[in-house]
């Protein structure tokens, strides 16, 4: 049955075949895998060949109202069908209206759309009220049904809350039926009202948009309807908040897994010119760019060292946005936050006041040095606009802010802004776009403060105008990027179908922007944020992969705390000088750059990268740079694996292991990932869970940390379909394996074995019945198991491991053999296990190893950035620190800690994901004991008030990574 849903909803048809019947009064639409047969006034079944799935109609109808006249299908005397390739087109005759329902099927689409359009009307000029796209009956009995609806969990929001607060409403509606069948009916845009009474459903919204005969047939958007198999497998109905942590497994009461590969398919097939590959963003104000002055020649310098990094690390574009002072001035802004100095590449401002014209005006030097050196460096910049400034050419589209039609309220009444919902203003955008690309050269757009809730007009047709500008630029320039910012990531998926991606983490990227998961590396927070969001994306807002957005590092802080003086309270304000140009988290990257390749490795944006600050950029290593450049690269290689991803094991949370999979067919890859301090275990099924719809025997490679390092199953080695694979995953760690049919290895095969070095692979070498086992490693302190796979079934007599001679049994041609490794353990998040006392205070024991004080000093010597005082004051920075933190889950810095160490206090200090004191931000409590005597087993007590026992997580060193050894004990 799943692997019926997986052929129904690939997205990928390779042949589609146009049949065409007609029986007296029926017609049929057929492809390679939907059937559609239509009546003398509208559809009545669509039918899947691949599941047997099908769902008949008593009633097709709809109806739509126009300055209080409602117009009905029923009402037409006169209903003309006629046929065209891929369609069937329907033509009411509703004097002095005419309607015309065009319904299509085309190549590769799981469903059928349907289409009202306005084709001729009493008035030049009328008001579009209501539109019912669907108003159906249906045959069989409905058990069930699903609403999805717009939903922000993002920001803490229930689905109940989150469609109270926002414009958008419903997304269509899901039917079940007994027979474990399937159907969605949906109309492309986020503002739909669902009603059902039975076996009626009628889906409708309301445009309240006024539509001139000038402009062409007013046409309703796309309603779509198509049937599946259910899967009996569901995602929870609203996701559980990252930060929280996780007490009871997820319910199983939201919708079918076959329920959004259907919506998502849908969704995919509706893409205006998806790019054909991954793509690469840096985004510049992750780095504080609008501080640096591209007015001057030292501000030039500064970004041309931006621009050469994104180059060397393979990045293809960059969001442009410094200050510059020879074209704009910050004083000058109107928006609400003072940016507008940074827009369309600096000339913003005079954009707006008609001041400089892309189509005429010469592009001032500062800005085409910077045009030219991008150019040769590869690297095309995108530029930061914002659609709804108050731009001065026609006070028509000029709405104060205020309350709206609605009853609610946006900005302050003294703001001005220009609304969307403004034919005049779609089109200047659209002719100013276009002739800015033109003229420029640039790659494309960043879109921000496009807001579509203003006062004046409609939600609708604000987010309608917004729609048709978007999709007009993508079709003049397919190959555009389109990055997407506020408050697009609110609408729903068909926003976004010619834009590249929504926004990343779903809400400004600030520290202070959303609630951290508890991390001491910034980088890892937002890298869990991503996942979070990003399994949202996919599974509520049924996100194709090609428009997931990425984000790798962070975004560095631009805010600093003000204490009080001069009558005013303690604040924080915008810094923009010179600040924070250092903030590489050189331990969290490579964990936030997977975390945002296995969830939206088509949409590749970064972050904050080492190119500011001289330090950083010097000792930017080149293995580092190497490491980012592979993997962006292997998107690019496994682009159609990456088409397939889907989310596996749990939703991203505290408690959860989670991941996700790209396979087709018998081979692809794995990430997982354990955003927790504590280790934690994960199960993973080798069936259609996880994408194998093929293959019987597989080999298990890691990728990712530990290169070549293949995955044994005990007693066999290799897999067998069906095999649940255990694995236990250190905490704070991502692991990437890649799956391929076992036939395809080369044998002997050493299972379970690390390298040192791709020079020191794990080898084993049959000398008659001896068996030599060279190169195998594993973490100090550890017993492991191996299994080394003969190419034939030879009996062993004897078999030495690293040099030395070890006991082993055999099971045929599979042998296993278990040693311990010399040395401590004391590995990645090392815990430091406590028992509590009857006082209330927590006691444990631990002892560091010289070998991760040497690491330490190793670290330091790799990465030695002359640290201030403030960067000391970031957990993240200085990473040659050995931190011990006190981990808390949703936690207040109202509580408190005392320590001590072998019976003398030290200094506990509360850490900030922030790198100022922000309550909202606070994730527990960390203390330095980088001087800590290696070797010696020290006891540690804790005080600790104000946490609640599921609240604190645990006690756990940071900044230490996994290392091996061959030393084997005897």
């Amino acid at each position: 049955m799943l692997r019926n849903v997986r052929v129904l909803f690939t997205g990928i048809v390779l042949v589609s075949v146009f049949i065409l019947r007609s029986h007296a009064q029926e017609t049929e639409l057929r492809n390679t895998s939907t059937s559609a047969r239509f009546g003398d006034r509208g559809l009545l079944s669509v039918a899947d060949s691949a599941s047997g799935s099908r769902i008949d109609l008593e009633q097709d109808a709809w109806s739509i109202t126009l300055d209080g006249h409602k117009l009905r299908s029923q009402d037409a005397q006169h209903v003309q069908r006629s046929t065209g390739e891929h369609e069937v087109t329907y033509d009411f005759d509703l004097s002095p209206y005419k309607v015309r329902a065009v319904y299509q099927l085309k190549p590769g689409w799981n469903f059928v759309s349907k289409q009202v359009r306005i084709v001729a009307s009493p008035s030049p000029k009328f008001v579009v009220e209501q539109v019912v796209a669907w108003d159906v009956k249906v045959k069989a009995e409905i058990e069930s049904d699903y609403v999805p609806s717009v939903y922000t969990p993002q920001f803490g929001s229930t689905i109940e809350q989150s469609r109270k607060s926002l414009p958008g409403k419903d997304y269509g509606e899901f039917l079940r039926f007994a027979d474990q069948s399937g159907a969605l009916l949906t109309v492309q845009n986020p503002f739909l009202e669902v009603h059902r009474n039975g076996a009626s459903v009628d889906i409708s919204y309301a445009p309240e948009m006024e539509w001139q005969s000038s402009w062409g047939e007013f046409s309703s958007d796309l309603a779509c309807i198509g049937t599946y198999r259910l899967t009996g497998s569901r995602n929870a109905r609203q996701m559980v908040t990252e930060w929280h942590p996780v007490l009871e497994p997820a319910p199983n009461d939201g919708m079918d897994k076959a329920e959004v590969a259907a919506f998502t398919a849908c969704v995919r097939a509706s893409l205006i010119h998806p790019s054909p590959g991954p793509i690469s963003v840096l985004v510049g104000w992750t780095l504080n760019d609008y501080q640096i002055d591209a007015g001057t020649p030292e501000g030039r310098a500064e970004y041309k060292r931006i621009i050469d990094t994104a180059s060397e690390l393979g990045i293809q574009t960059l969001l442009y946005a410094p200050g510059n002072s020879q074209v704009s001035e910050r004083t000058q802004s109107v928006d609400t936050w003072s940016w507008e100095y940074v827009l369309w590449l600096g000339m913003g401002q005079q954009i707006r006041k008609n001041q400089w014209a892309p189509e005429k005006d010469p592009i001032p030097s500062s800005v085409a040095e910077m045009l030219e050196h991008a150019k040769q460096r590869h690297v095309g910049l995108l530029a930061y606009v914002y659609p709804s400034i108050p731009y001065e050419k026609d006070p028509s589209w000029i709405v104060q802010g205020g309350t709206g039609k609605d009853g609610k309220s946006f900005g302050d009444p003294h703001d001005r802004y220009a609304t969307l919902s403004s034919r005049a203003l779609q089109d200047y955008l659209l002719e100013k776009l276009i002739a800015f690309k033109k003229r420029t050269g640039i790659a494309g757009y960043s879109f921000d403060y496009d807001f579509l809730n203003l006062p004046g007009s409609s939600s609708y047709a604000q987010w309608y105008g917004w729609r048709r500008v978007i999709e007009s630029l993508r079709r003049e320039f397919p190959s555009i990027v389109i990055d997407g910012r506020q408050s697009y990531q609110l609408y729903g998926p068909w926003s976004w179908l010619a834009g590249s991606y929504p926004h990343p983490t779903g809400t400004d990227e600030q520290p202070e922007s959303f609630k951290p998961y508890p991390d001491l590396h910034f980088d890892r927070v937002s890298a869990d944020r991503t996942r979070f969001v990003n399994y949202w994306y996919r599974n509520y807002q049924f996100a194709p992969e090609e428009v997931i957005p990425g984000y790798a590092t962070h975004q560095t802080e631009r805010s600093r705390n003000v204490p009080a003086a001069d009558g005013q309270k303690p604040h924080a304000e915008t810094v923009y000088s010179r600040f924070r140009p250092r903030d590489w988290d050189y331990l969290g990257y490579r964990y936030s750059f997977l975390s945002s390749i296995a969830t939206a490795g088509w949409n590749n944006v970064v972050d904050m990268i080492p190119a500011r600050d001289p330090e950083e950029s010097k000792h930017f290593s080149a293995a580092d740079k190497a490491w980012i450049r592979k993997w962006l690269d292997w998107t690019v290689q496994n682009k159609q694996y990456l088409l397939h991803a889907q989310t596996i094991l749990e939703q991203p949370a505290m408690g959860h292991v989670d991941g996700t999979s790209a396979i087709i067919g018998d081979r692809g890859f794995l990430f997982v990932f354990n955003p927790n301090y504590k280790q934690l275990p994960a199960d993973i099924v080798l069936d259609e869970s996880i994408g194998l719809t093929a293959g019987r025997t597989y080999v298990i490679k890691e990728i990712e940390p530990f290169a070549g390092r293949m995955l044994g199953s005990p007693q066999r080695g290799v897999w067998t379909r069906g095999d649940h694979v255990h694995l236990t995953l250190d905490g704070t760690s991502a692991t990437v394996f890649q799956i391929t049919p076992a036939n395809e290895a080369a044998q002997p095969l050493v299972f379970n074995a690390a390298a040192l070095s791709s020079d020191h692979a794990a080898a084993a070498t049959l000398n008659g019945t001896a068996l030599a086992v060279r190169h195998v490693s594993g973490e100090p302190g550890t017993t492991q198991t191996f299994g080394i796979l003969l190419p034939s079934d030879t009996r062993v007599s004897s078999l030495t491991l690293n040099g030395r001679t070890q006991r082993f049994t055999q099971n045929g041609r599979y042998i296993e053999v278990a040693v311990r490794f010399a040395g401590d353990r004391f590995g990645k998040a090392q815990e430091v296990s406590l028992s509590r006392e009857g006082n209330g205070e927590l006691t444990g024991t631990f002892l560091v190893p010289r070998r991760i004080i040497e690491q330490l000093a190793a670290r330091k010597r790799a990465w030695p950035i002359p640290w201030t005082k403030e960067d000391y004051e970031s957990t993240w920075l200085a990473p040659e620190r050995l931190l011990l933190f006190v981990q808390a889950a949703d936690g207040k810095d109202t509580a408190s800690v005392t320590a001590t160490l072998d019976g003398q206090p030290i200094s506990v200090q509360p850490a900030y994901t922030s790198s100022r004191v922000d309550a909202p931000c606070f994730v527990g409590f960390y203390a330095d004991l980088s001087s800590i005597p290696a070797g010696v087993r020290h006891t540690i007590k804790l005080h600790i008030s104000g946490l609640e026992p599921a609240q604190l997580q645990g006690v756990f060193f940071d900044n230490v990574e996994p290392e091996l050894t061959e030393s084997i004990e005897p």
